[in-house]
C-alpha cells in the first residue's frame, strides 16, 4: 500500500501516528507546514495535492483538510484513479460541489466518511441491544453534546480554527455531526427536521455555538439533539425511550445502563477502552476489510450531512423541513 495523507492538523497527525502504529511507512503527507514534528519529518512531503499526485502513484488516500475543501481534494483524487478514499467527517460544509464528483465514482471506488464513533464499544452495544429488541418499539431519544471550544485544541486560539470560520465548514451543528449519524445508524432514515441555534459574541467566533434539533424519522421515533461549545466538562450522552425500558450511552462516563421494564438494571462499563483504539480499528478496516458493516458509506456520511444543513435551513426560514 502507498498513503495519501491531504492534511496535517490534529485529525492528519492523529491518523498518521496511527498508521505507523499499524505497521505502514509508505506514506506521504500533503501540508502547508515546514516543519512536521520530528515523528514526521522523514516522510515525503508536499505543499499542494497536485505536486504529490504527479510524483506518485497511490493506492489509498485519507482526506483530514478543513471541512470546506473535503470535495475539491475527494474530486482530485478521484480522478488521479485513487480508489480507496478515507473522508474525515463531515462529508462538506453545503452541497454545492457533490454533483461534482458522481461521475468519478467507479463500481470499484470505495469512499469511507470518517464515523469513527461508530467502533466505540459503548454505542456497539446500544446498537445490539436495539437490533435484538431488548427495549421494544422505540418511541424516542434524546442526544446532549457539549464541550468547551478553547479546550479542544489547547494548542491554538479557537477564534482562528476551523470551527470559528463560517467559510472552513465550522460551527457546533458541523463539527458534532457525530450525533445526527449515529441517531441515522441506530434509528434509521430522517424524515423532517426543525431547529434553533444561537451564535452568541462571549468565544468571539462567526459560526453557531448552540443549536437544539428536532427530528422525526420514518418510522415515527422522534429524537432531539442538544449541542453547545460551553461546556467546561466534556458531556455526550444519549437517552434512548422504548415500550419495555430505556438504553442510556453515556460516552465521557464510558458506560451503558439499561433500565428494563421491572426497573432492574444492567450496566456495562468500558472505561478500558481508549479513545485511540477506535481510530486504530476504523484505519484497520478501512484498510483491510472495507465490507466491515461499521464502516460509513459517502452515500449515509451525504444523508448526515444532509440532516445538519437542513436543521440550519430550518431555523433561518423558522419552518419545519423535509429531509429528502
Amino acid at each position: 500500500m502507498k498513503i495519501l495523507l491531504k492534511g496535517f492538523g490534529s485529525i492528519g497527525r492523529r491518523h498518521c501516528s496511527n498508521l505507523i502504529q499499524l505497521g505502514y511507512h509508505d506514506i506521504v503527507i500533503v501540508s502547508s507546514k515546514s516543519d512536521l514534528g520530528a515523528e514526521f519529518n522523514s516522510f515525503p512531503k508536499f505543499p499542494s495535492l497536485e505536486e504529490a499526485l504527479e510524483a506518485h502513484e497511490f493506492t489509498h488516500a485519507f482526506i483530514c483538510s478543513p471541512t470546506a475543501f473535503h470535495i475539491i481534494d475527494l474530486k482530485k483524487i478521484l480522478g488521479a484513479g485513487i480508489q480507496a478514499v478515507y473522508l474525515e467527517k463531515p462529508v462538506s460544509h453545503n452541497f454545492e460541489s457533490l454533483a461534482d464528483i458522481t461521475p468519478l465514482l467507479t463500481i470499484k471506488a470505495n469512499v469511507v466518511v470518517g464515523f469513527d464513533l461508530h467502533f466505540d464499544p459503548g454505542l456497539l452495544k446500544v446498537k445490539d441491544l436495539i437490533d435484538s429488541n431488548r427495549i421494544g418499539q422505540i418511541y424516542s431519544a434524546n442526544s446532549f453534546v457539549g464541550q468547551y471550544l478553547p479546550d479542544w485544541r489547547p494548542y491554538e486560539d479557537h477564534r482562528f480554527g476551523m470551527s470559528a470560520s463560517v467559510e472552513k465548514g465550522g460551527g457546533v451543528m458541523l463539527d458534532l455531526v457525530h450525533e445526527f449519524d449515529y441517531l441515522r445508524w441506530l434509528l434509521g432514515k430522517p424524515k423532517k427536521v426543525a431547529s434553533f441555534y444561537q451564535t452568541n459574541p462571549q468565544l468571539e467566533i462567526e459560526t453557531e455555538d448552540v443549536a437544539d434539533v428536532l427530528i422525526q424519522f420514518e418510522n415515527g421515533i422522534n429524537s432531539t439533539i442538544h449541542l453547545d461549545y460551553h461546556q467546561r466538562r466534556l458531556i455526550r450522552f444519549c437517552l434512548i425511550t422504548g415500550e419495555n425500558g430505556t438504553i442510556k450511552w453515556d460516552l465521557a462516563e464510558r458506560k451503558v445502563i439499561l433500565t428494563n421494564f421491572d426497573q432492574s438494571l444492567e450496566e456495562y462499563d468500558f472505561s478500558n477502552f481508549e479513545r485511540n483504539d477506535r481510530y486504530l480499528q476504523i484505519i484497520d478496516s478501512f484498510l483491510n476489510n472495507p465490507r466491515d458493516s461499521r464502516l460509513t458509506s459517502l452515500k449515509d456520511g451525504v444523508t448526515s450531512l444532509k440532516m445538519v444543513l437542513s436543521a440550519k435551513q430550518a431555523c433561518n426560514e423558522e419552518r419545519l423541513i423535509e429531509i429528502k
